[in-house]
């Protein structure tokens, strides 16, 4: 199944500082935490949609997601920590609901 391209300029603003390119099917990403890479890989596998738009639609844009505490420029360290604590609470809430994780033991 060809990729969907990220097409409008909003999303394209939106995406840039997170992935190499927004036109061709191979890209790396790139200024993320591994705790978001990993959950984004984790939703990819499960998904019909493109990486980008997993990362736009289910991360950068859902404020549930802490997305901009985590990637932002945040001065302190300190809150900066507790945006990625708070992602990974997100993301193994989100993988319960979605029945990803079996057993927490």
């Amino acid at each position: 199944m060809p990729e969907i391209l990220i097409d409008n300029l909003p999303d394209q603003t939106l995406l840039t500082p997170f992935v190499t390119n927004l036109d061709k099917p191979v890209f790396c990403l790139k200024n993320l935490p591994e705790v978001v890479k990993g959950a984004l890989f984790s939703r990819y596998s499960r998904s019909e949609k493109n990486l980008r738009q997993i990362l736009l639609d289910e991360f950068i844009r859902a404020k549930e997601a802490g997305f901009q505490g985590i990637v932002g420029d945040v001065d302190n360290s300190t809150e900066q920590l507790i945006a990625i604590q708070q992602a990974e609470a997100f993301t193994i809430e989100s993988c319960l609901v979605m029945g990803m994780i079996r057993s927490l033991n």
